[in-house]
């Protein structure tokens, strides 16, 4: 599998972040009656907005600089950060958002140097395989909150959102998904629903130009749109 560029959430974070699948409608026009009826034909791309990212250091210039010629214009890819904390299944829903854990060996032992594991607050995995195409999706819950509907989730940088919940038995949810499954899902796969990410490509070639205040602080905005293309060739075993 290609490895693909991560964007750093850490080091450059957008005041807003817009992120959403956009559906692909057809209509005819309207109707005598004035009515416009639309027809959804396909389930749609994902595209995200990363609004007013503060660029003051030299650190966060040179990272913004180096991600903009790594992609060399709309052609490149990057795995997007969704962004979905205040919506993510924490088993806590009381603390809002968490971060990572930090978690021993199975046997209570650290690493040799006494450093620990990291680990997602969320832990929730497949229940069976999903096949590309699939918008239907078994999850087995092993630590996360009362309710999937409404979240977001990745496996290999390709996003989902979740829909309405189908069943739920014991500790194994039934959900509808959009959009449909892009590459194969193992049985058993750990799936990131406290940072999902969505592999992008920039919506423009100058998508990521950016100036010199004289104060020396940025605040920029990029956008981004799903790749499709990628996740096609993911889908058939050539990517």
């Amino acid at each position: 599998m290609v490895e693909v560029l991560v964007w750093p959430h850490e080091l450059l974070q957008p005041e807003n972040t817009i992120a959403d699948v956009v559906p692909f409608t057809r209509t005819g026009g309207r109707v005598i009656g004035g009515a416009k009826p639309a027809y959804r034909t396909d389930l749609g791309h994902w595209r995200i907005d990363l609004e007013n990212v503060a660029v003051s250091s030299p650190e966060q210039r040179r990272a913004w600089d180096a991600i903009s010629t790594y992609l060399g214009g709309s052609s490149g890819r990057i795995a997007v950060p969704i962004w979905t904390l205040d919506s993510a299944p924490y088993a806590n829903a009381e603390c809002g958002w968490e971060e990572d854990i930090l978690v021993p060996h199975s046997d209570g032992t650290p690493f040799s140097d006494g450093t620990l594991y990291m680990q997602s607050p969320i832990s929730i995995v497949s229940q069976g395989v999903a096949a590309v195409g699939a918008t239907v999706v078994s999850v087995r819950v092993i630590n996360a909150g009362p309710d999937l509907a409404g979240t977001r989730f990745s496996y290999n940088h390709a996003a989902y959102k979740v829909g309405q919940v189908l069943d739920v038995a014991g500790d194994v949810w039934t959900v509808r998904i959009t959009p449909s499954i892009a590459a194969i899902i193992p049985d058993g796969v750990d799936l990131e629903f406290h940072r999902p990410t969505c592999v992008c490509n920039l919506v423009s070639d100058t998508g990521m130009r950016r100036g010199m205040r004289h104060d020396g602080v940025e605040f920029l905005s990029v956008s981004f749109i799903e790749d499709v293309r990628y996740l096609n060739d993911l889908a058939a075993g050539i990517a």
